[in-house]
């Protein structure tokens, strides 16, 4: 499974994290919304698709940063910024917040995902 995460920052230089619902899947983690590769689908295509579904957010993708793989999930992290904050909207997570990434450290995320903090700048 291909999966594209985004590292999405506002003007404000802080990240967008997402806490997963408690309804779902790994309920209660904290994650850089993404979601799964569609068949014809890029990585680039997929990360714009799935940020409108759940946030209602254009981003502008700037690179790719790496890829981590645990059980046959590949999760390709890409960094950039967010265009249109003023239309966030809420559909998918329990909670949206933005954090500068030193907050995120402390937060319950995905095994992994503090190792890609680590190559922010």
């Amino acid at each position: 499974m291909q999966v594209a995460c985004g590292i999405m920052y506002d003007n404000a230089g802080n990240i967008l994290m997402g806490l997963r619902s408690e309804q779902g899947p790994n309920p209660n983690y904290w994650e850089f919304p993404g979601g799964q590769q569609e068949d014809n689908e890029t990585l680039e295509d997929c990360l714009h698709r799935e940020w409108k579904e759940e946030l209602n957010l254009k981003i502008q993708i700037d690179k790719k940063i790496t890829t981590t793989s645990c059980n046959d999930i590949h999760c390709h992290f890409f960094v950039g910024k967010i265009i249109d904050i003023e239309n966030l909207r809420i559909n998918v997570h329990q909670y949206i917040g933005f954090y500068h990434k030193n907050e995120i450290h402390k937060m319950r995320l995905f095994e992994g995902d503090k190792e890609v903090l680590d190559l922010l700048e």
